[in-house]
């Protein structure tokens, strides 16, 4: 008789699965990302790993919706504190996560499958990071009665656009280069301090 798996032994697959696939498709060149070489790390058969995941693409949306998840939530401003050192530090906090290795290799990844799958540009755009992020942020009442702007999200990708400047070209395509994180510190303090500035309410 076949004994039903668990839900916890359910979850316990996919994660293997999960763990396999970011061995695969983030560390790995993109000519190696197949669910072959999925199915060897994970010491699983290529089945069984369709019966999680019907697809390479619903497995590498799954890589991307995991690694939004990993980002946490967003205190909202605090009254109490200068909004300015507030957004920095989001700034910072946001910067840093998408220039992270896992995150840069996926970002890669979407570039080199593209082609394949125009869905995954819409789906990384649906994460939420980093434009999303901070434009939650600015939607908020407290940071809309100080600032004048007409769109959180156009508001959010100018300020960023100031701090990460081309840090992310260089990323994707030299993957050793680096944004110190003294370099992101100051470029986030003073892009802010611009940005903030120019929109600031009379």
């Amino acid at each position: 008789m076949v004994t039903a798996a668990t839900p916890a032994e359910d979850n316990d697959l996919r994660d293997r699965i999960l763990s396999a696939a970011k061995r695969i498709f983030l560390e790995g060149a993109p000519e190696t990302a197949t669910m072959d070489a999925v199915a060897q790390s994970a010491g699983m058969s290529k089945k069984t790993i369709y019966r999680e995941f019907k697809s390479q693409l619903e497995l590498m949306i799954a890589l991307m919706k995991e690694n939004r998840t990993d980002f946490g939530q967003i205190p909202p401003p605090d009254p109490n504190e200068p909004l300015d050192e507030q957004l920095t530090r989001l700034i910072v906090r946001v910067v840093s996560y998408v220039m992270a290795p896992n995150s840069m290799a996926l970002i890669r990844l979407i570039v080199s499958e593209i082609r394949r799958y125009p869905e995954l540009l819409k789906e990384h755009k649906q994460r939420g990071l980093p434009v999303e992020v901070v434009a939650d942020w600015f939607r908020h009442d407290i940071v809309k009665a100080a600032y004048d702007f007409d769109d959180p999200e156009d508001a959010a990708a100018m300020v960023i656009g100031m701090v990460v400047q081309d840090a992310p070209f260089k990323l994707i395509f030299l993957p050793t280069e680096t944004l110190p994180d003294e370099e992101l510190e100051r470029r986030a303090r003073t892009g802010v301090r611009i940005f903030l500035r120019g929109i600031a309410k009379a």
